[in-house]
């Protein structure tokens, strides 16, 4: 279960921070709203799967 909070915790803030520093990403890293949740999902994702591939 706390796995499962801190999973969505990141999910939360990653989404969070897209909505709320829309402009300060796009000036900062160039990358557009949805660019920034792909690259935050995928990153959460990858963790994930590197956990159960044993890495």
């Amino acid at each position: 279960m706390p796995a499962i909070f801190n999973f969505w915790g990141m999910l939360s803030g990653i989404i969070r921070l897209a909505a709320n520093k829309e402009e300060y990403i796009k000036k900062s890293m160039g990358l557009s709203k949805n660019e920034f949740l792909e690259y935050g999902f995928l990153l959460v994702y990858r963790s994930i799967a590197a956990k159960e591939e044993g890495l």
